[in-house]
């Protein structure tokens, strides 16, 4: 909990024009469930849609790589009886579960803005990375990062 404390006053600057959210939590540690619930509950109090819905949020439980305790009708549970619009089993240093969850996300943000719920529409601004299935890894044949 460092700094939650601490900056939680501030979270709705944070959050000012999210389109969406990915909340985490460690699937080893039951009282992280606690923690990434708050965050869900603060967001759904600072944040909302055009027509006052919550803002598209998921819930990844991080480190499936690791034996826990986080069976999938309790991360199923969490994710329908708090408004996720998903839940996602990740492990960030096996890299599992991440991209699925990123496209998971990215489609729910595309589909409710073509319902135009969000204030500044966004979807074919310049510079915008075009999600695509069939699409191509770019090649950076170049020798810098």
């Amino acid at each position: 909990m460092g700094g939650q404390d601490r900056y939680g006053v501030m979270t709705r600057v944070y959050y000012k024009d999210a389109h969406a959210a990915i909340i985490v939590l460690d699937s080893t540690r039951e009282r992280t469930i606690e923690g990434a619930l708050r965050w869900k509950t603060d967001l759904d109090q600072k944040v909302t849609l055009a027509d006052g819905s919550p803002v598209p949020a998921i819930l990844l439980a991080n480190k499936c790589d690791i034996e826990n305790q986080l069976g999938d009708d309790k991360l199923y549970d969490l994710e329908t009886n708090n408004g996720f619009v998903g839940s996602f089993r990740t492990s960030a240093k096996e890299s599992v579960g991440i991209e699925e969850a990123f496209k998971f996300l990215a489609n729910t943000v595309i589909s409710t803005e073509q319902g135009g719920q969000y204030d500044v529409p966004f979807l074919n601004r310049e510079g915008n990375v075009n999600l695509d299935d069939n699409s191509t890894h770019y090649k950076n044949d170049s020798k810098c990062c």
